[in-house]
C-alpha cells in the first residue's frame, strides 16, 4: 500500500518500449492498480500500435477527467480496442464509490463509443448505496445494448448476508 506523500514507483510506459514489448504479446489489458490507464501521456500513440500490430485491446477506464475530444481521438485511434467502463450504479451516484468521478460524463462516453461501433462494456461494482437500482441499470444497458457486468464484493450486503468473494456476472442485453 502507498503512504500518504509516497510517490508511486515506476515511470509512464513509452510508446518505443511498448512497441517493443508488443513484439511478444498479442493482446494487451489496459487496467490501473495506481492509476487508470488514460492517464499515459502516450496512450493514443499506444493504442495506435496496438492497432498497427493488431494487437487485442483491452481498456478498463473508471477516470472521467480526460476532455470529450480526447476521448474521440482514442476511439478513432484503435476501433477493434474493447473498453470497459466503471460506473458503478447509476451514473449519476457513481462517485458515491469513485470519488471525483463524473459517471454521467463517463457514461456519455461509453455511449459515444458504442455508437461509433467500438465494443463496450458498463462494469457496475455492487455496493449498498447502488443494490437498489441494479434493475434499473439493467433496462438502460438492455435499452442501448450494452453489456452490463454486475461485480459483487464482499463490500455489499445484500439482503443482509455478506458476499464474501468477488462474483462477476454478466447481464445480456
Amino acid at each position: 500500500y502507498k503512504k500518504v506523500g509516497e510517490s508511486i514507483p515506476g515511470k509512464d510506459l513509452t510508446p518505443a518500449q511498448f512497441d517493443k514489448l508488443t513484439n511478444y504479446f498479442k493482446s494487451a489489458n489496459f487496467c490501473g492498480t495506481w492509476s487508470d490507464p488514460i492517464f499515459n501521456p502516450y496512450f493514443i500513440d499506444i493504442l495506435k500500435i496496438c492497432k498497427r500490430k493488431k494487437i487485442q485491446t483491452r481498456i478498463s477506464n473508471a477516470a472521467s477527467h480526460k476532455p470529450e475530444r480526447w476521448y474521440e481521438e482514442a476511439f478513432d485511434s484503435y476501433k477493434e480496442a474493447y473498453w470497459v467502463f466503471g460506473i458503478d450504479g447509476l451514473p449519476k451516484d457513481s462517485h458515491k464509490y469513485r470519488i471525483h468521478q463524473d459517471g454521467e460524463f463517463l457514461f456519455d462516453m461509453m455511449l459515444n463509443a458504442k455508437y461509433k461501433g467500438l465494443s463496450v462494456e458498463w462494469q457496475y461494482i455492487v455496493f449498498d448505496y447502488n443494490k437498489d437500482d441494479i434493475q434499473e441499470a439493467k433496462e438502460i444497458a438492455k435499452f442501448h445494448k450494452i453489456p452490463l457486468m454486475l461485480v459483487f464484493s464482499n463490500r455489499a450486503s445484500l439482503s443482509g448476508d455478506k458476499i464474501v468473494n468477488v462474483k462477476r456476472k454478466e447481464i445480456k442485453s
